[in-house]
């Protein structure tokens, strides 16, 4: 179930029974077993693995505000439609426009996100509040030892390299909007990670071309390892070679926050802790 609804009270939670099922024609049937709840604050944790889920979380809500609820807010690391925070050519829908929209029009009290692809995202959703990831990275960084961080470019190095004392450096890459296809990538520093172990850490992956991409260049350029975290991870991962260790160089995989729900079979990946909200 990715929605899940949790009673707060001070600093503590508890869960709230709820079931969230289909009638036969795909519609929903939802139940919220919880009495008493219009002097309740209550926080709807989104885990978001597809946009149908988006009529769950309206229902749901739309259900809490007419109990009465006072304060209601909502968790949701994962923002959906974020990577498209732009619009390049005439025909394209500017989807994370309208979900924000959407989010919006539900005027929760708060909306937690964790490590929002772009400000766009942040700009566009009232109320926001972002989630600390340090200390997610920080696990991967203790894990994996590195003597150098890297960002696949310019934008995720200002704002992954500050939070932690290790050197850090970047790719510059050329990519086809349309395509996604990498034209052109290399290093900004070359000489700082020769001989060096190297963590590329980025806030999402899909297929993984880009990392497949860095950790060939950064081993070109001398480094003797590479490792990955990212903070979102879809399941389009299994269809690229980043699981491969021979093909990608990656010797391991850390992510904070899968897309989906399943076991994973190879010893690259590492699912961290689940996420701890700090307020």
């Amino acid at each position: 179930m990715s929605i899940k609804l949790y009673r707060r009270i001070l600093n503590n939670r508890s869960e709230i029974i709820s079931d969230l099922r289909k009638f036969p024609d795909h519609t929903s049937f939802l139940h919220v077993y919880a009495k008493d709840i219009a002097c309740w604050s209550i926080e709807i944790r989104w885990d978001y693995e597809n946009d149908a889920e988006l009529m769950n979380l309206i229902y749901i809500t739309r259900h809490l505000q007419n109990k009465g609820v006072p304060n209601l807010g909502l968790t949701m690391p994962y923002i959906p439609n974020a990577r498209f925070d732009r619009v390049n050519n005439y025909d394209e829908v500017f989807t994370l426009k309208y979900f924000a929209e959407v989010i919006n029009s539900l005027h929760f009290d708060y909306v937690n996100v964790l490590d929002a692809h772009s400000n766009v995202s942040l700009g566009l959703i009232d109320r926001v509040r972002q989630i600390d990831v340090a200390p997610l990275i920080q696990k991967a960084i203790d894990d994996f030892s590195p003597d150098v961080l890297f960002m696949p470019d310019e934008g995720a190095h200002k704002r992954y390299s500050k939070m932690f004392d290790l050197p850090s450096t970047f790719g510059i890459k050329t990519r086809d909007w349309r395509s996604g296809e990498i034209k052109d990538y290399f290093l900004a520093e070359q000489n700082l990670v020769k001989g060096k172990r190297v963590l590329i850490i980025d806030d999402i992956c899909s297929r993984g071309g880009t990392f497949y991409y860095a950790s060939k260049l950064l081993r070109d350029n001398g480094a003797t390892s590479t490792g990955l975290y990212v903070t979102h991870c879809e399941e389009n991962i299994i269809n690229g070679n980043l699981l491969n260790k021979e093909k990608s160089g990656i010797e391991q995989i850390y992510t904070a926050n899968p897309l989906w729900h399943r076991d994973m079979t190879t010893s690259v990946y590492s699912p961290l802790d689940e996420i701890k909200v700090i307020n």
